[in-house]
Formats: structure tokens, C-alpha cells, sequence
């Protein structure tokens, strides 16, 4: 018979979901090469707009 101590979790972890919609501008000369910039090392972001859709709760207690 073996001792087993439960572990109790200090810490809440949570996803947090969020719809984003940004204005990105590239530097190309041509669609293919800026999509292909965009995709491998972003741009330059002049418009975010961020709303939070939704967080739940992973696992863990809150802390008293």
C-alpha cells in the first residue's frame, strides 16, 4: 500500500479568447512577396481592434 499526497493547485490558469481584426501594411514589390512577408514576419500594424469573446477556466482553485 502505497502513500499517495493529492497536490493542490495554488494557481488558476485560464484561455482567454479574442477576436482581432488589424489593418497590416507590407513593403513589396509585388502581392506575392508581401503575402509571403506577411505570413513569415508580420508587418506594420496601424489598426487593431480587439474584443475579448470569451475565458475559461483550466484547471486549478482560486486562491482564498
Amino acid at each position: 500500500m502505497s502513500n499517495v499526497t493529492k497536490i493542490k493547485e495554488e494557481k488558476v490558469t485560464q484561455v482567454f479568447s479574442y477576436e482581432v481584426k488589424m489593418v497590416v501594411h507590407i513593403i513589396a514589390d509585388d502581392e506575392k512577396t508581401a503575402k509571403q512577408q506577411l505570413d513569415e514576419k508580420g508587418g506594420i500594424v496601424t489598426k487593431r481592434d480587439v474584443k475579448l469573446l470569451n475565458s475559461v477556466v483550466l484547471y486549478g482553485e482560486k486562491e482564498k
